[in-house]
C-alpha cells in the first residue's frame, strides 16, 4: 500500500452535522468534501475543507484548534494508487518550502485562513497549503500539511498527520496535531478559521527514469470501490480546541450517480 494512497482518504464529507462535547463549547465546525472524478471504480482526487466559527457573543474568535482526528470509511482501493512514492522532512519544508521536497512526495494543495486579535481589532491572513508525504512514524504513514503564510498571523508551519490503524466500523484515523500559533510574542494564539486542500493526482506531476531518461507522468489516486456503501461514504471528525472543547462533525459523501 502506497503511503499517500492510504492518506488520500484523509478527508471530510459532503453534508455536515456538528455537535460539541460539553455545554461550554463555543465553536462550530462545518466539513465538506468532493471526489473528482465522482465515479465508482475510478481513481480519484479528494477535495476537502473545514470552517470554524464561534457562537460566543461579542464577536469573540473561536478557541485555538489543537488537533483533528478524522475517522475514514472502509472499502477504498489503495492498491492501485501511486501517490507519495517519495517523502520529505518537516524541517526541509520549514527551511526551503515545498520546492525543497521531491516532486513525488507531493500529495495535494489548498488554502487556509486565520485571524488574531490586535487590541480592539482583528487581523486576518490567508496562506497556501501543501500536502506532502513525510517519513513514517512508529510504522505508520505520515502526511505533512505545510502552511506557508506571513507574520503577523502566521509564519511557515507544518501540521503533521499520522495515519492510525482501523477502528471498526470505520477505517483508519488521520490524527493531525496543530501546533500553537502565536500572532505576536506574548499575545493570544491564532484562531484558524478555514483549511482546505486536495489529496490526489489533480494538478500533480511525478517523474521516473525510463531508459535513462527522466519522464513525467501523472500518479493515480485512491480508487473508489465498485459499489457504494449503503448510505454513502461516512466520515467522522473530532476537532479539539484549546478551551478543552471537542466538536464532532459527522458527514457523508453521497453515492455517485450510476450515470457517471
Amino acid at each position: 500500500m502506497s503511503g499517500l494512497a492510504r492518506a488520500v482518504l484523509a478527508a471530510g464529507a459532503v453534508g455536515v452535522c456538528c455537535q460539541a462535547a460539553g455545554a461550554q463549547a463555543a465553536e462550530t465546525v462545518s466539513l465538506h468534501t468532493s471526489f473528482s472524478p465522482d465515479r465508482l471504480g475510478a481513481a480519484t482526487t479528494i477535495s476537502f475543507n473545514f470552517q470554524i466559527a464561534s457562537t460566543a457573543n461579542g464577536g469573540r474568535l473561536p478557541s485555538a484548534l489543537q488537533r483533528v482526528d478524522l475517522r475514514m470509511p472502509t472499502g477504498m482501493n489503495y492498491i492501485t494508487s501511486t501517490l507519495g512514492t517519495s517523502s520529505c522532512r518537516a524541517e526541509v519544508l520549514v527551511n526551503d518550502g515545498v520546492a525543497g521536497c521531491p516532486s513525488n512526495s507531493r500529495l495535494g494543495h489548498g488554502r487556509a485562513y486565520a485571524e488574531v486579535p490586535f487590541g480592539s481589532s482583528i487581523a486576518g491572513e490567508g496562506a497556501e497549503v501543501q500536502a506532502v508525504m513525510g517519513p513514517p512514524r512508529n510504522g505508520n504513514v505520515v502526511v505533512l500539511f505545510f502552511v506557508e503564510g506571513h507574520q503577523p498571523v502566521w509564519a511557515p508551519l507544518v501540521f503533521p498527520g499520522e495515519l492510525l490503524p482501523p477502528a471498526p466500523p470505520f477505517g483508519e484515523t488521520l490524527a493531525t496535531v496543530i501546533p500553537e500559533i502565536k500572532g505576536v510574542p506574548g499575545g493570544p494564539p491564532v484562531s484558524i478559521r478555514y483549511v482546505g486542500s486536495t489529496i490526489g493526482p489533480n494538478h500533480l506531476t511525478y517523474y521516473k527514469h525510463v531508459h535513462k531518461k527522466l519522464v513525467a507522468y501523472k500518479p493515480k489516486g485512491v480508487a473508489l470501490p465498485e459499489r457504494c456503501p449503503r448510505g454513502g461514504f461516512r466520515f467522522i471528525a473530532d476537532f479539539t480546541f484549546e478551551d478543552h472543547s471537542v466538536v464532532t462533525a459527522n458527514s457523508t459523501v453521497p453515492c455517485p450517480s450510476r450515470r457517471k
